[in-house]
């Protein structure tokens, strides 16, 4: 696997030029720079001998990215989520799922009503139903090591685009580290609707060996893609500076 300063000089050389999309749709801009940049995984060695995570975004985009993965405690409780919210399945109406997303600052509404928010508390962060029902939520400790364990130090990479999603282009023109995770920072951000919390739960289907057990699809916290750097507490613009770490 290339080294950092390998991976520093090769987005020098792939900058202000346009390249065509080697996949269609959202993830092309991702797997286009993996690709031009050499790497296999998105983990890359930094120099100190931490991983980096490499994340790549349209500028302007209105798109959300996933920052990290973390089901609800206690283990129950996407159960009772699925049981008490959850609407037949588009491909198998025998089936419940729970597509939505949950906010700090606003309710969501399932099925037409008014249903559930995310309660930020000064230790923990609760999904509450509109009547105060809890079900279940993350302590604070959990998530802020969550964060540093996925994103402890982020390359950002931004690009303009143009094309269709069909037939898109890329111009990998501004690159970022970001570092010092604030978990002050994220929690306003979730207080504000910025982060959110998107439920995907459901059932497996029939005739597998998980039949009819619960699936948690991937519970993600989610940021504003213009708003991951709000993030962090530390901010090295490194293209088109491109000083070496």
């Amino acid at each position: 696997m290339k080294g950092f300063n390998e991976l520093v000089d090769r987005l020098n050389e792939i900058s202000n030029q346009w390249v065509k999309s080697n996949r269609s749709h959202d993830t092309g801009i991702g797997k286009t720079l993996e690709d031009l940049l050499g790497i296999e995984e998105n983990n890359i060695p930094g120099p100190d001998g931490e991983n980096v995570e490499l994340k790549s975004i349209r500028m302007r985009s209105s798109s959300m990215i996933t920052l990290f993965t973390k089901s609800p405690k206690p283990s129950d409780s996407i159960r009772m989520l699925l049981e008490d919210y959850g609407y037949p399945s588009r491909n198998d109406p025998n089936r419940k799922v729970l597509h939505v997303d949950l906010y700090g600052n606003k309710i969501t509404v399932i099925k037409g009503v008014p249903s559930l928010k995310l309660k930020v508390l000064p230790d923990r962060i609760n999904i509450e139903s509109v009547n105060g029902n809890i079900y279940g939520g993350w302590n604070n400790k959990s998530l802020k090591e969550s964060f540093e364990r996925k994103m402890y130090r982020v390359l950002l990479v931004k690009a303009d685009r143009k094309g269709s999603k069909d037939n898109e282009e890329f111009n990998y023109k501004e690159a970022w580290v970001l570092m010092g995770f604030s978990f002050e920072r994220f929690i306003s951000l979730i207080n504000k609707g910025i982060v959110k919390v998107e439920l995907r739960l459901g059932l497996h289907p029939k005739g597998g060996k998980n039949e009819g057990k619960l699936h948690d699809h991937g519970t993600a916290f989610r940021v504003l893609e213009a708003n991951i750097q709000d993030c962090f507490a530390y901010r090295d613009m490194i293209l088109p500076k491109m000083d070496k770490l």
